[in-house]
């Protein structure tokens, strides 16, 4: 049922991909939570020209930890093939309960060396925590640019920096410049021209604490097999 709910968010975002310039490759990256134990990354790939960036030979998958600002690391052992346009996945074991993930897309190489291509990202990355809802997926202070409402994530943090939904932003007017700082539950969404957006479940006053660096995602994998 979740396979089949994922392909079919797939299809339509490959639709929209494919209607942009031919003389570009684009990458659409999300996540989605299987219960009870699994992660799915999906990315929705368009590739009209498999020539071009002949080095360009798969795709690997990055992970890192939040809050802290770790090197990514590689979650895949072997890169996932460069096939055209079409959708990708890629599933693990899911992170520790109130943990939040980043995961970033990237062309590689057959050395797993990044291939750099404009406009390849769109987006490359995205946050995540299972289940839903479980923990805060960002956390800082609010100003305000370009008429939206953004989140200044704690320093020494790599939290995702979105503008908040409407709703959220009517009610969190008030604190916009403040020192006041806001733990969010909800999800992040990456690609627009804004940046990230985040629609909220609900949020709650806090402080900010200073990243530190993360367990890595070995000795979690080896903990929770």
């Amino acid at each position: 049922m979740l396979r089949s709910r994922l392909l079919a968010l797939a299809t339509v975002a490959v639709l929209a991909v494919a209607s942009r310039s031919a003389h570009a490759q684009y990458v659409s990256a999300y996540t989605s939570c299987a219960p009870p134990e699994s992660v799915y990354v999906v990315w929705l790939a368009y590739d009209p020209s498999p020539m071009a960036y002949p080095n360009w030979v798969g795709y690997d998958v990055m992970r890192r930890v939040l809050p802290g600002c770790d090197d990514y690391v590689r979650a895949n052992d072997a890169i996932l093939p460069r096939a055209g346009i079409t959708t990708y996945y890629f599933q693990e074991l899911a992170p520790p309960a109130g943990s939040v993930v980043e995961y970033r897309v990237r062309a590689v190489d057959a050395s797993h060396q990044e291939v750099s291509i404009p406009g390849f990202c769109s987006p490359c990355q995205s946050y995540l925590n299972c289940p839903l809802f479980s923990s805060g997926i960002t956390v800082g202070t609010l100003f305000a640019a370009g008429g939206f409402v953004f989140v200044n994530p704690c320093p020494g943090t790599c939290y995702p920096a979105p503008y908040l939904d409407p709703q959220t932003a009517a009610q969190l007017a008030p604190y916009v410049g403040t020192n006041t700082t806001f733990r969010f539950f909800g999800q992040v969404q990456c690609g627009g021209v804004e940046g990230c957006s985040m629609t909220v479940d609900h949020y709650e006053m806090t402080t900010c604490v200073t990243g530190t660096t993360t367990t890595s995602w070995g000795r979690l994998k080896t903990i929770y097999r």
